[in-house]
C-alpha cells in the first residue's frame, strides 16, 4: 500500500514495487547525505528536438556532436564523432557541453549510459536522446558518471524511465535522481576504484580481441592459402575485363568479376591441399520455418515449441549466442521439425540479412551447449547442412567463417528491397581445402583454444567491473 503523501507524480504501479521503496529507503538513511541531481548541479539542460538539429546538419569537421553510442563505453572517443559548423553551435548553445560535463543517455535500447565530455575536444553538442549535467564545485564529474552508472544509479533510471512503449526519462526526471554524496575525498578515491578497473578491463578486453583477430590468420596459415589484400579505391582498380563466356547465362552485376574478388577465389583454387566443393560435402540439408505463435496454434498436437534460431543469434566472434533476454520461442509443425532435425555438428548459415559493411553468410555451429536449451529449430532466413562423418564439422565451420570474415560471401549475394540474399547455389559450389582429418581436428581444436582463452579474459574484464561497482555501493550505503 502506498499513502497518498508517499506519491511521487506517478501512477504507475511498477513505480511503487516494494523492492524498489526499499532500496531507496536504504539509499536515504546510508551512510552519506543524499541530494537529487537539480541540487548538485549548475545545469540540466537536453539535446535539440530533431527539426532543430538534422543528419543534413553533420560535417567531417567543426564542433563534435556526441551520440548516445558515443557515449556506451564510458569513454568519449576520438574517432568517428560527427560534427557541426560553429554557426550551427551558436544556435544550439543552449544545449552546448563543456569540458567536465556529464553526459547521459536518456532513452532506448543505452538508457542510462553516462561519460564525461573531455579536456580534449574543448566543446559540443548533444542530441534529444540525451541530457548534460554540469555540475558544481563539491561534486567531482567522474564521480557522478560512475554512481549513475552502478546500480544505485541504474535501479533509479529504470525505476523513472519504465513508461508504457519504451524506457525513456525526461529532463524533469533527470533531476529527481537521488545521489549520495560524500567528501570530495572520497569520491576522488571511488573515481580512482573505478578507474583503475575500467583500465584493467580495457587491456583484458584488447588482450582477447588480439587472440580472436588471430584466427583468421592462423586457420589460412596452416592451410597456406594467401589471401589478396584489398586495393586502393582508385578508378584503375576498378576496371577490369570478364569473357562473355563468364557472363553468358550467370549474373550480370560486376562485383562477382571483379579481380578482388576473382583473386579471393584463386587463392583458395590454388592451395596445395586437395580441395572439393562444399555441396559434395553435404549429406543432409533443409531449409527453415518461422512457425506459429502460440496463439495462432489451433491444433497442438502437431506443434512443437521451440527456440527458432534467427540471423539475430549469430555472433561475429563466436558462435550462435543464445541469451535468454532475447531468444525467441515459436510453435513448429512436427513434420517441418523433422525435416529440420537439428544434431550436434550441424552448420547453420545465414542466408538473409547482412549490412553495407558485413555480407550475408554468417555461420554457426550446433553444439551440446545449444542443444541443451531444449528444443531447438531456426527461422526460414537460415539453412541448414550436416558434413559427412569423414570430414569435421568443426573445421568446415571455422575455415566458412574465416571466408565470410574476409568478404568471400560479399560475391555470392544478391540485394532486393534492401534485403541481402545468399545465393546458395553459388555458396555450395565454393571449395573447401581438405587437409588430413588429424590436421582438420587440430585446426579446429587450436581454434577453440583461442576462443576459450579470450572468453575467459572477457568475462575476466567484465568480472573486476562488477567487483569494483559492489565494492563502491558498499561504501557508499556503509555496509
Amino acid at each position: 500500500m502506498i499513502g497518498r503523501g508517499e506519491l511521487e507524480g506517478r501512477y504507475d504501479t511498477v513505480f511503487y514495487r516494494p523492492e524498489i521503496v526499499a532500496f531507496i529507503d536504504r539509499l536515504n538513511h546510508g551512510k552519506y547525505p543524499v541530494y537529487t541531481v537539480r541540487d548538485i548541479s549548475l545545469k540540466v539542460v537536453d539535446g535539440p528536438f530533431g527539426t532543430q538539429l538534422k543528419v543534413e546538419d553533420y560535417r567531417s569537421e567543426g564542433i563534435p556532436v556526441i551520440r548516445v553510442s558515443d557515449v556506451k563505453t564510458g569513454e568519449i572517443p576520438d574517432e568517428g564523432l560527427v560534427r557541426i559548423s560553429p554557426d550551427k553551435q551558436r544556435e544550439l548553445k543552449r544545449s552546448r557541453v563543456l569540458p567536465g560535463d556529464v553526459i547521459l543517455t536518456k532513452a532506448g535500447a543505452i538508457l542510462g549510459y553516462s561519460a564525461v565530455f573531455p579536456e580534449r575536444l574543448v566543446e559540443g553538442n548533444i542530441t534529444s536522446h540525451s541530457v548534460t549535467i554540469r555540475c558544481k564545485n563539491n561534486i567531482n564529474p567522474s564521480y557522478l558518471k560512475h554512481i549513475l552508472k552502478s546500480t544505485i544509479g541504474n535501479k533509479q533510471i529504470y525505476r523513472w524511465g519504465n513508461k508504457s512503449t519504451r524506457p525513456e526519462l525526461n529532463t524533469g526526471e533527470v533531476k529527481r535522481i537521488l545521489i549520495p554524496v560524500p567528501d570530495l575525498d572520497i569520491q576522488n578515491e571511488i573515481v580512482a576504484l573505478m578507474d583503475s578497473a575500467h583500465v584493467s578491463r580495457k587491456s583484458k578486453e584488447n588482450d582477447a580481441q588480439q587472440l580472436l583477430a588471430s584466427i583468421d590468420n592462423y586457420v589460412l596459415s596452416q592451410l597456406g592459402i594467401q589471401l589478396p589484400q584489398p586495393k586502393e579505391n582508385t578508378l584503375a582498380e576498378r576496371t577490369f575485363f570478364t569473357p562473355f563466356k563468364k557472363v553468358t547465362g550467370s549474373r550480370f552485376d560486376p562485383k562477382k568479376y571483379s579481380k578482388f574478388y576473382q583473386d579471393l577465389f584463386a587463392a583458395v583454387e590454388s592451395c596445395a591441399l586437395d580441395k572439393a566443393e562444399l555441396r559434395v560435402l553435404i549429406t543432409h540439408q533443409a531449409s527453415g520455418d518461422w512457425g506459429l505463435d502460440t496463439k495462432e496454434v489451433t491444433n497442438p498436437n502437431d506443434y512443437t515449441e521451440c527456440t527458432v534460431i534467427r540471423a539475430t543469434e549469430f555472433d561475429n566472434q563466436y558462435n550462435l549466442n543464445l541469451r535468454n533476454d532475447r531468444i525467441k520461442l515459436r510453435c513448429i509443425n512436427n513434420r517441418k521439425l523433422g525435416r529440420m532435425d537439428v544434431q550436434k555438428g550441424d552448420l547453420l548459415i545465414e542466408k538473409s540479412g547482412g549490412s553495407d559493411d558485413q555480407p550475408v553468410g554468417r555461420i554457426g555451429i550446433i553444439d551440446t551447449d545449444i542443444l541443451g536449451v531444449g528444443n531447438i529449430a531456426y527461422s526460414n532466413f537460415v539453412h541448414k547442412i550436416r558434413i559427412r562423418d569423414d570430414v569435421d564439422s568443426r573445421y568446415i565451420f571455422q575455415f566458412l567463417k574465416t571466408m565470410h570474415n574476409n568478404k568471400l560471401t560479399d560475391a555470392m549475394q544478391s540485394q532486393t528491397n534492401g534485403i541481402r540474399n545468399l545465393i546458395m547455389s553459388e555458396y555450395l559450389h565454393q571449395l573447401i581445402p581438405l587437409p588430413l582429418r588429424s590436421k582438420q581436428e587440430e585446426i579446429a581444436e587450436h581454434v577453440a583454444d583461442i576462443r576459450a582463452r579470450a572468453k575467459s579474459l572477457q568475462l575476466e574484464a567484465a568480472q573486476e567491473i562488477e567487483e569494483a561497482k559492489a565494492k563502491v555501493e558498499r561504501m557508499i550505503l556503509g555496509e
